[in-house]
């Protein structure tokens, strides 16, 4: 099957804001965060999707965003579908999003050319 890495960022320093576009995007509203060693985090894995996304920057100092990196089981155009959604998701909720992405082997090392989303 093809896969496709992606890394994202998305600017708030919400965790709950974060969450609920999470929520939204992977369709799991049972999807919680914890405090991590440096700040909010989760994960999420099914068969479609594995995305780790954490807190980055100062947390609770307002100059904080969340970085996602992962892997959507599918081709980059049908993967680049899907990136959109988030991103169209973090800008219906005032949020500045960038996506980067590319098709990986196995291993998750790139076999495409990167291209991106912002």
């Amino acid at each position: 099957m093809a896969r496709t890495t992606f890394h994202c960022d998305i600017e708030t320093d919400s965790h709950e804001a974060m969450l609920a576009i999470l929520r939204d995007w992977l369709v799991r509203p049972s999807l919680a965060m914890a405090v991590g060693r440096t700040g909010y985090e989760t994960t999420h894995r099914d068969d479609t999707i594995a995305v780790y996304c954490y807190e980055a920057g100062a947390p609770g100092s307002g100059d904080s965003f969340y970085l996602l990196e992962g892997v959507v089981e599918a081709e980059p155009v049908r993967a680049a579908e899907r990136l959109a959604a988030l991103a169209g998701a973090a800008r219906t909720a005032g949020l500045g999003c960038s996506i980067e992405y590319a098709e990986a082997d196995a291993d998750g090392a790139a076999i495409g050319a990167e291209s991106s989303i912002a």
